[in-house]
């Protein structure tokens, strides 16, 4: 593994147009699917590979060229069944790949090579295939699976002093790590905690009885900018030298909602 790279050197091997789908293939998995985000060294595939992966099943690999993106999706059994009853809906091209792609005994191994955008919505559905969306967004679109302060997180692994120290990074919060734990703005149970209890946003959108902010005509309103988290270009402009790519990544992300919702809205 290695350290993550800025998106600045993402986009400089990658070129513009490159970059722009690998921006949106990354931002799709990150908005619906809760994985980890592992960097490596590409070897003779690349310069750069990033697998979207949990509990060592992989979900995609992005390899990172010149001028070029390259997507690996494999499929085992069930997952080639449900291609073969969906495949109408996907490009000739795609379709014919799929035909050519040789079975291996851990699966079907899908390799395209992209430069541009004519294959988003079919690697889309096939990611759809692989495994269904899994993200919780709260009221204000924050990510409840990125959170470390969510209640699940800390006990499967308490990063609770860390996150303290992202907060005084980032937004100048000082909480102290015992009084960082979170149920989540939908849970339901009376004796439920939370970081902000008199979060305006969540009391607006519960009164509004929409699911969250994107769904409301005034977004994004003076109420929900007082709970807008920072997007990654921001921190960076912040944090200048300090910035640090994979502590945002692994801190910070879960709270950049306008980003996330902004997307959503598309």
């Amino acid at each position: 593994m290695i350290q993550e790279p800025g998106r600045e050197v993402i986009k400089s091997m990658l070129g513009n147009d490159a970059f722009l789908l690998y921006d949106e293939i990354y931002n799709y998995i990150s908005d619906n699917y809760n994985m980890d985000k592992v960097w490596d060294n590409g070897g003779k595939y690349g310069k750069y590979v990033i697998r979207f992966q949990k509990s060592k099943k992989t979900l995609c690999t992005l390899y990172i060229r010149d001028n070029q993106l390259g997507v690996w999706i494999i499929f085992g059994r069930d997952e080639r069944d449900k291609f073969d009853k969906k495949r109408d809906i996907f490009c000739e091209d795609i379709a014919n790949i799929y035909d050519a792609t040789e079975v291996y005994h851990d699966g079907k191994w899908l390799m395209l090579d992209l430069s541009n955008d004519y294959y988003i919505d079919d690697i889309k559905q096939m990611l759809l295939i692989k495994k269904k969306p899994n993200i919780k967004l709260t009221m204000c679109g924050y990510c409840c699976e990125m959170c470390k302060a969510y209640a699940p997180n800390i006990r499967k692994n308490d990063e609770r002093n860390e996150l303290a120290n992202m907060w005084k990074k980032y937004y100048n919060l000082d909480i102290p790590p015992e009084s960082i734990y979170c149920d989540g703005c939908r849970c339901t149970n009376k004796n439920a905690r939370r970081v902000d209890n008199n979060c305006p946003v969540r009391v607006c959108v519960m009164n509004k009885g929409i699911e969250d902010c994107s769904e409301c005509v005034s977004y994004p309103c003076n109420t929900f900018m007082e709970r807008k988290g920072l997007s990654y270009e921001e921190a960076e402009n912040e944090q200048k030298e300090l910035f640090n790519p994979k502590e945002y990544q692994d801190y910070m992300l879960a709270y950049d909602n306008k980003s996330r919702l902004d997307r959503k809205l598309k």
